[in-house]
């Protein structure tokens, strides 16, 4: 009986030192160059857009993105918002429109940006999702998120960014040299990213 008991507790701590093993080879320094941005602003879910067709008062329309990033249009109905720019969305309305009115001019206005967010899990005293205007430093998220609290392991405080392509990238930052005069590790946190203080 304990034979077996014995031989749980070593396989389970054979399966955890492999988990981790795993998860440390994902860690990498943060590189010094900022991930890929477009020049313009692309819509993202929640962001409040105003849909203004010329001469046409009741076909314009002030709409939230929903969460499934499309917004309605009158006459239209659903449309593709988010992951699009301003520009390429009212060329989509201004072209399904064409089956209603003859040669529509739409603009696309972000009334409200909403979208641009960041999460921070963890040993913090205020855990959750932030907004922001753009870019931040680490030193801003972490005030965001009401400092660190006592169990904070400051030294390997975990930032998840999103590629173009889809993919995941952990990096790992040590707050403890931020706090202590290293400017140079306050590295910037960009909307979408993900911190976890451990």
């Amino acid at each position: 009986m304990y034979s077996k008991k014995i031989f749980r507790i070593i396989h389970l701590g054979l399966i955890l030192s492999f988990l981790c093993s795993c998860a440390m080879k994902n860690l990498e320094p943060l590189p010094e160059s900022k991930p890929e941005i477009a020049d313009t602003y692309i819509i993202g879910p929640e962001d409040i857009l105003q849909i203004h067709v010329w001469k046409q008062e009741k076909i314009s329309v002030t709409v939230p993105v929903r969460s499934d990033g499309k917004i309605t249009v009158p006459l239209i109905k659903d449309v593709q918002a988010a992951g699009r720019t301003p520009d390429t969305l009212s060329f989509e309305i201004a072209a399904r429109l064409k089956n209603y009115i003859e040669e529509p001019t739409v603009t696309v206005i972000v009334e409200a940006i909403n979208s641009l967010k960041i999460s921070v899990s963890g040993n913090v005293n205020s855990p959750g999702v932030y907004k922001v205007g753009g870019v931040v430093s680490l030193t801003v998220v972490i005030s965001l998120a009401g400092g660190l609290n006592e169990l904070a392991n400051d030294k390997q405080i975990r930032i998840i960014r999103r590629s173009q392509d889809g993919t995941e990238n952990i990096y790992q930052i040590d707050y403890y040299a931020v706090i202590n005069g290293d400017i140079n590790k306050n590295v910037s946190i960009y909307p979408g990213d993900s911190i976890i203080v451990p």
